[in-house]
């Protein structure tokens, strides 16, 4: 087959949707298919085409991503004239992917990683006027008429399903994780609690630092690890700014940009995982932390009641005075135990294959 992916961001710009893509990419060259992939020039650094891993790689330079695959449309149009199957992603590619598909008739399907909806409101970080316009360029995206919408997890297809998309329409591959983490052993030291993942609107980073304020008052020797990358510049500088104030100041260590062993050591040195989000379309963080087997503080939202295993806790509400009362629960080791989980990268490559089949 020849398969035409479309998305803004792309190898080697650093995110859960660009490693997923790859993986995916990659495993459908070595199974002796044919891919292409047009994605946004966001570097004048980066070459227009090039070739990674058997994938052609061609790069549209655009002033703004929101606007790449309208810019590029004429180069989609061209290589969907050429293509069994058109594969785009949520957000901002979906338009210039569903026009391509309108002009050409090649088949095009989108990956929805999440789905808010309403949720937008309850989100930190965006003014009245940004969480109305983003809730509305949500519902037109999804209104594009997809041949196929693949949900990330059950979470996002009832989400879908409550937007306005037909079940029959949907379809649920989970994201597959890599099987060689580190195994995580109960580190010495003091008890350190370790965020890792994007710095995004959603991740309920706004709770965790005041949380942990709280905390320190009656466990002082208690500390906190945050590995965030900045793609978010006012959630970042939030976090910086925040650890610098009171009694954080000298408990609260913020990195980014870490190589991968950095990352899985510093994980693992820790002795719990916060996932305090307000949603997870699927959770890249709880699964990959619950596969290395350290203990998890949960908000039970979105997708990560699916995900989650082992050693977990789950917030009562999405609320600081919850997540004290989980993080004080964690230093007692009052955890629960969840059955273990798998979400393999063979899985999610035959899943997508067989779906491509079907509609070719």
């Amino acid at each position: 087959m020849k398969i035409l992916f479309v998305t803004d961001f792309f190898y080697p710009h650093i995110g859960g949707v660009e490693k997923l893509f790859l993986t995916l990419s990659t495993h459908l060259v070595h199974n002796g298919h044919q891919v292409t992939y047009i994605t946004w020039k966001y570097s004048k650094e980066l070459p227009k085409t090039e070739k990674y891993e058997g994938i052609d790689i061609i790069r549209v330079s655009s002033f703004s991503r929101f606007f790449f695959s309208l810019v590029a449309l004429p180069r989609i149009i061209k290589q969907a004239r050429n293509s069994d199957i058109i594969h785009s992603s949520t957000y901002s590619s979906a338009l210039g992917v569903r026009l391509a598909s309108f002009f050409t008739g090649t088949k095009a399907i989108i990956t929805v990683h999440e789905a808010w909806g309403k949720l937008w409101n309850e989100l930190p970080f965006l003014s009245s006027i940004t969480k109305f316009l983003f809730r509305n360029l949500e519902k037109v995206m999804l209104k594009l008429k997809f041949e196929k919408y693949i949900s990330v997890s059950e979470s996002t297809k009832e989400q879908l399903c409550i937007l306005g998309i037909k079940p029959e329409k949907i379809e649920v591959i989970h994201n597959g994780i890599e099987d060689n983490f580190p195994k995580w052993e109960k580190p010495v030291g003091p008890f350190t609690f370790c965020y890792f993942g994007r710095a995004g609107i959603s991740k309920g980073l706004d709770l965790l630092l005041p949380a942990f304020e709280a905390l320190i008052k009656k466990h002082p020797d208690t500390r906190l690890t945050i590995i965030a990358s900045p793609q978010s510049e006012k959630v970042f500088n939030f976090l910086k700014k925040s650890a610098q104030k009171g009694n954080l100041k000298d408990k609260v260590e913020i990195m980014s940009n870490l190589s991968r062993d950095n990352l899985f050591s510093e994980i693992v040195s820790s002795h719990c995982v916060v996932i305090p989000s307000y949603s997870e379309g699927f959770g890249f963080t709880a699964a990959e932390a619950s596969a290395m087997g350290i203990p998890v503080i949960s908000s039970g939202r979105g997708s990560l009641p699916e995900v989650v295993y082992g050693k977990v806790l789950t917030m009562e509400g999405q609320t600081t005075a919850s997540l004290i009362i989980a993080m004080k629960k964690a230093l007692d080791n009052d955890f629960y135990t969840i059955p273990e989980k798998k979400f393999t990268i063979d899985e999610f490559v035959k899943k997508h294959l067989i779906l491509y089949l079907k509609m070719v």
